[in-house]
């Protein structure tokens, strides 16, 4: 362990198969110095360790990273404001040239740091699915995303940020689908549901599992239009990819509302998509929940349509 230490604080090992090689070197010391009849060491564990420093390292870096050019910036703002605040005092002289040069004396440090920033949220995502092995108690085992405990803190952190740029709105679904069945390649039905959702998501979405078939996208940046659109695409995509049904409640985050707050307006639109027979999406607006409409024939296959003529016939034979 000391040697995969010493690598690491080099930065020389960058891949798995390293990882693997220096816990084995170290495996084969320790063992060969170890008195006799100890216990051998976990082989995977010192590999897991490996990796964790690994990642403590990376993201080290990247937070002095930010932190140095975050400094720069600072510095550089400061001697804008500075320099405004002289014209507006009358201490030097205040001309459209002058503020133009200081304007773009900041803009150089700027774009530089809001390409850092942009780049640093890719590298940070990467960072946090690495972290997420290792913490059991924010993943659903069955699905493999993220369990509602981890949403909550998603969720709390995007409601938290406020304004109107941070518009937050969460897709609510139930998945016409068996938890406990497999599908045609003996994986779990539920499992190849969630994989959907993770495939059909943008990378800055956060996907959770919510209940025993429900799911929840959470859309930053993200208006209850844009969710809507969302949620006629995911009824497409599910039904196209297997036939299934879904039904969707959608809501967008109001201001100084709570996690909980925002997830049980989302649950009562749910539940009263959930009452109609074929696919539907409903949002709440704050007050009460409403259906959204839109063209069924359109967003899905004609599957859908069939299923629903076969529902209209047979309430027009009970009657």
């Amino acid at each position: 362990m000391i040697l995969a230490e010493m690598l690491l604080g080099q930065g020389l090992i960058i891949d798995t198969t390293a990882l693997a090689a220096v816990a084995l070197v170290g495996y084969v010391f320790g063992r060969r110095t170890r008195r006799a009849g100890a216990g051998a060491p976990d082989v995977t564990l010192l590999i897991e360790l490996a990796r964790a420093q690994s990642v403590a390292k990376e993201i080290e870096h990247l937070s002095r990273r930010l932190r140095t050019e975050t400094q720069g910036h600072l510095t550089a703002l400061a001697a804008f404001q500075s320099q405004v605040e002289l014209m507006q005092k009358g201490a030097v002289v205040a001309d459209w040239r002058q503020l133009r040069q200081h304007a773009d004396a900041l803009m150089g440090p700027t774009i530089s740091l809001a390409s850092s920033l942009a780049v640093a949220c890719d590298e940070m995502r990467d960072h946090q699915g690495h972290l997420m092995t290792f913490v059991d108690a924010r993943v659903d085992r069955e699905t493999g995303v993220l369990n509602r405990r981890a949403l909550v803190e998603h969720l709390q952190a995007r409601l938290g940020a406020g304004g109107v740029a941070n518009a937050v709105t969460v897709v609510l679904c139930s998945v016409d689908v068996d938890p406990y069945a497999c599908d045609d390649n003996g994986e779990g039905s539920l499992r190849s549901a969630a994989q959907l959702l993770e495939q059909f998501a943008r990378d800055t979405d956060v996907i959770a599992r919510y209940g025993p078939q429900e799911f929840v996208l959470l859309l930053p940046r993200t208006t209850l239009d844009g969710g809507l659109i969302v949620g006629e695409r995911l009824i497409k995509v599910v039904d196209t990819s297997t036939e299934r049904r879904v039904w969707v409640g959608i809501v967008e985050a109001e201001i100084r509302e709570t996690p909980e707050e925002m997830l049980a307006r989302a649950e009562s639109a749910l539940r009263a998509a959930a009452q109609e027979e074929t696919p539907a999406i409903y949002l709440h607006d704050g007050t009460t929940a409403r259906r959204h409409l839109f063209d069924f024939v359109g967003a899905c296959s004609g599957r859908m349509e069939e299923a629903r003529v076969a529902i209209d016939d047979e309430k027009c034979r009970e009657e």
